[in-house]
């Protein structure tokens, strides 16, 4: 029995071993919402014995408290020094869930005390999860405690790899806490998983022929670090506060629109889940842009305040539960309620409301060719922006645009673009709450290198 559970926003994967005949289950890596694991739980009548934490993690909250409140033991690695009740297992410490074994792996780099985990049980492929020491394709960044600390760990994420991870067969299966598009590594590839015979050879970081080269790699290939990981560090270290969700995530609450307006009036934030377009014709005045889909939590962990009171402005209320969560993971469990009835209902409570002005690629080129005053802010990442852009535009990646926002205000109006307008509408509602000037690029730099 094995279940492989997804984020696909923060591209975190969490998963579920049961033995069959003891109905015994481990949890490995679970996220904040654990009603997901318990509900499997419930449907094929298993326990929950064990929550293992591979390592304390930066880019979400934890949700191996809440399965312990349900009765599950806890365990995380050598040196973890979690501030709850937790089993701390040694190196090649054997953990049993009734038929499964469990060998323990102290495997240090990305963390201090990060565990792999090598799965044993009859009639099943030896497996090995790795957490975020070893990626399909990629490595662990060694980065995330501090410069200081990087390159030391670096050299134990060589030796936990080279001495200990690949000492195992060829045909171990490797199963990752991260897939590509998590920032908790470089070039991580799109496989669910792998194996230990397929990454000695061609993982990229694994033909390095020695300590030193693997080290000037991992180091010289780091992506960005987003400013709330180390929040999550320690929230996961501290044990966030038991909510209940291993029986149920609460439904955020309809808001009457007019007491929504109050609410915001006092200090509250609505995230505004909108399209580009329908967000630039009009939104509560104040608002941030984050289009419905999987990266909600993953943009707000970014840019919205830690303990900020949220309002979320959805499609209707499924868009509303899937941003909770989403919320929920990046540690905001503030949510106050969506507003019921959506912008018309805003609107109609005499909400106050705010608009941006949109154009396309080709009016910003027009514009630029008759030579308007116009500051362009490319809001991509660096390594995009060295990939090509617009020769006008500066670079600010808008999980800076927070800080560097002052910097813009001015006479000149900004015109804020990425690849396809997603990530320049939420640039523009960050900068119209700062009072600048701004004109969003709807459809980006792609459109943008399709003009004739």
């Amino acid at each position: 029995m094995f279940e492989r559970l997804s984020d696909e926003g923060l591209a975190q994967t969490s998963y579920l071993i049961a033995c069959p005949r003891t109905r015994t289950a481990i949890v490995i890596d679970p996220r904040r919402d654990v009603d997901a694991y318990t509900s499997i739980a419930a449907r094929h009548g298993l326990t929950v014995a064990f929550a293992i934490e591979t390592h304390i993690h930066a880019d979400f909250v934890s949700g191996a408290r809440e399965l312990a409140a349900a009765g599950a033991r806890v365990v995380a690695g050598p040196g973890s020094a979690l501030r709850f009740p937790f089993h701390e297992a040694a190196h090649r410490e054997t953990l049993h869930a009734g038929d499964i074994t469990l060998e323990v792996l102290h495997t240090p780099g990305h963390t201090p005390e990060h565990i792999s985990l090598v799965v044993r049980q009859p009639d099943a492929p030896v497996r090995v999860f790795t957490g975020d020491t070893l990626f399909v394709g990629a490595v662990g960044r060694p980065d995330l405690l501090g410069a200081n600390l990087a390159r030391g760990l670096a050299e134990q994420l060589y030796d936990s790899i080279f001495g200990t991870l690949l000492a195992l067969d060829d045909d171990v299966q490797v199963y990752p806490g991260h897939g590509a598009g998590s920032l908790c590594g470089a070039g991580i590839g799109n496989a669910e998983h792998t194996t230990i015979g397929q990454e000695r050879r061609f993982n990229p970081l694994l033909q390095q022929t020695s300590k030193a080269s693997f080290i000037e790699a991992v180091l010289g290939d780091l992506p960005e670090t987003p400013p709330y990981f180390p929040r999550m560090k320690q929230i996961n270290r501290d044990g966030p506060a038991v909510r209940g969700f291993a029986r149920l995530v609460p439904l955020p609450a309809p808001l009457a629109a007019s007491n929504a307006a109050s609410l915001a009036d006092d200090g509250a934030l609505v995230i505004d889940m909108r399209s580009p377009q329908a967000f630039a014709a009009g939104h509560p005045a104040g608002a941030m842009n984050i289009g419905f889909g999987p990266r909600v939590g993953y943009w707000a962990g970014w840019i919205v305040p830690p303990a900020t009171p949220l309002i979320l402005l959805a499609g209707d209320a499924s868009e509303a539960e899937e941003a909770n969560r989403q919320l929920l993971r990046v540690g905001f469990d503030d949510v106050v309620g969506h507003v019921d009835g959506g912008f018309d209902a805003w609107q109609s409570a005499g909400g106050s409301v705010s608009r941006v002005e949109i154009i396309t690629a080709r009016e910003l080129r027009d514009r630029l060719q008759r030579r308007e005053r116009l500051t362009i802010v490319d809001v991509r990442t660096p390594s995009e922006w060295l990939d090509g852009h617009i020769n006008e535009a500066i670079n600010i990646p808008v999980g800076e645009l927070p800080k560097r926002a002052p910097d813009l205000r001015g006479p000149d109006p900004v015109a804020t673009v990425c690849e396809t307008g997603y990530r320049s509408s939420l640039a523009s509602s960050l900068l119209v709450r700062t009072g600048v000037h701004v004109i969003n690029v709807s459809d980006g730099t792609a459109a943008y290198r399709m003009l004739d």
